[in-house]
């Protein structure tokens, strides 16, 4: 890490330090399915439409170099609001059920007085597969194959926006609740494949002579992202006029999308940057506006972060840590960023979401500028020096003797000594769970 980046730390620390916490915020979560960071316009992406996106950054702190533990929903969302890795909290893969016996992000806030309300728009994260429910007094995952022609699997950005505001206007007309707190999480579904041409959000075509494979995807994606984008500054501005007061505004991804690099289309498979980078924006009261903050953060920073600002107790054995330490607790040394890849499938034997426990196909760490990679299927791990091969496409092949031993045994280590929690009883999932899950690609 250079001391250009160590000094945009420090000054994002002492900045939050020097800030009064607001009297019961409202805590609202804005997270966009499989978006990758280099397709929103604050974040670099040149053909991007992302106002609503670039001006909430501008607005607060955004987080060049986030991570997501795993690229899949369930399990990513689950380490969002649990502040642990995928083995710990036990939901290693779509539709398997994360533990109960640990506590969430809508039920801490449930126990300090909030009101918590979620729109879903992914089939992986209704109530009957991870258990993101817990804690939300409302939790809306109605799909209408009829409004939404890709499938009822996916929520369009049109639906879930209204569906957030006609719940907002509702809430707004009753005194009693709108008093309180509340927790609002609003989840966009659009980029995720099938990508779909958004007219009037279409980005400019490349020359034919510049098209490479894929393109068209490409593009499709982006006219996804910068039609979720639209939606997103609508809600927005409903929410700044029936949610007054103070708010802490959280936008995120729950986790990248490959488009063909390292010879991957998709998600969840592997850890390399375009499955693990994703974009992350905190915006809210104290909070230093247009701020770039480069130090290495993951979605398990979350919960100890929001609670803090919220002014909430943080429960104990937290995988993640607060960016926003209480005063004297030092900065410490670079923290690592560890990446899981495991196989899609959602099934075991035949419908079942709880298994004894296996080894994922890849794990990562990365650290100070470089990252090793280990796969379980082929048996093999991989340095890369990210100084100058950022894009991750030119392994080392005689990593410098400093390097290999520290950072290969820190990420066997990390991995040896993860709580990994084994599910003790085996659900069937539905006919309809299993029809919207194949839909997805998430059954092999």
């Amino acid at each position: 890490m250079n001391p250009g980046v160590r000094a945009l730390r420090t000054a994002f620390l002492g900045a939050l330090l020097s800030a009064p916490l607001a009297a019961d915020p409202h805590l609202v979560l804005l997270s966009v399915d499989t978006l990758r960071a280099d397709a929103v316009g604050v974040y670099g992406a040149e053909d991007a439409k992302t106002p609503a996106i670039d001006a909430l950054a501008a607005a607060g702190i955004l987080f060049e170099d986030a991570h997501t533990t795993i690229g899949k929903t369930g399990p990513a969302f689950a380490s969002i609001f649990t502040s642990l890795y995928p083995p710990t909290h036990g939901a290693r893969r779509n539709a398997q059920r994360m533990r109960t016996d640990i506590p969430v992000l809508a039920g801490l806030l449930g126990e300090a007085g909030y009101e918590a309300a979620a729109f879903i728009s992914n089939w992986t994260l209704r109530s009957d597969l991870v258990g993101l429910d817990r804690g939300f007094d409302h939790y809306d995952e109605e799909f209408n194959e009829a409004r939404n022609a890709v499938g009822v699997m996916e929520r369009h950005a049109d639906d879930i926006a209204k569906a957030a505001e006609r719940w907002l206007r509702r809430r707004a007309d009753d005194e009693e609740r709108s008093g309180r707190p509340l927790f609002l999480w609003v989840h966009f579904s659009d980029p995720h494949s099938p990508y779909l041409e958004r007219t009037g959000f279409t980005p400019p075509a490349p020359p034919r002579e510049e098209r490479t494979s894929g393109w068209q995807k490409r593009w499709r994606y982006q006219s996804e992202v910068n039609y979720v984008d639209h939606w997103l500054g609508r809600l927005s501005e409903t929410i700044e006029e029936l949610l007054p007061g103070p708010r802490y505004t959280l936008f995120l991804s729950d986790h990248g999308e490959s488009m063909g690099e390292h010879s991957y289309w998709g998600h969840g498979k592997n850890v390399h940057w375009p499955n693990a980078r994703i974009p992350m924006i905190l915006a809210g009261p104290g909070l230093p506006a247009g701020l770039e903050v480069q130090a290495p953060v993951g979605v398990v920073d979350v919960l100890p972060t929001v609670l803090e600002l919220l002014g909430v107790e943080a429960p104990p054995a937290l995988e993640g840590q607060s960016l926003v330490p209480t005063e004297g607790t030092p900065e410490g040394a670079p923290r690592p960023r560890f990446v899981i890849g495991d196989r899609h499938s959602a099934l075991f034997g035949k419908s079942r979401r709880s298994a004894p426990y296996e080894n994922p196909l890849q794990i990562s760490m990365e650290l100070d500028g470089a990252k090793v990679l280990h796969d379980f299927s082929k048996r093999r791990t991989v340095y890369f020096d990210l100084t100058v091969d950022p894009r991750e496409e030119k392994p080392l092949t005689t990593p410098p003797v400093e390097l290999v031993p520290p950072l290969g045994r820190r990420l066997v280590n990390w991995y040896r000594d993860l709580p990994k929690y084994e599910a003790k009883s085996a659900t069937v999932l539905s006919e309809e769970d299993v029809k919207q899950l194949k839909s997805l690609g998430y059954i092999d």
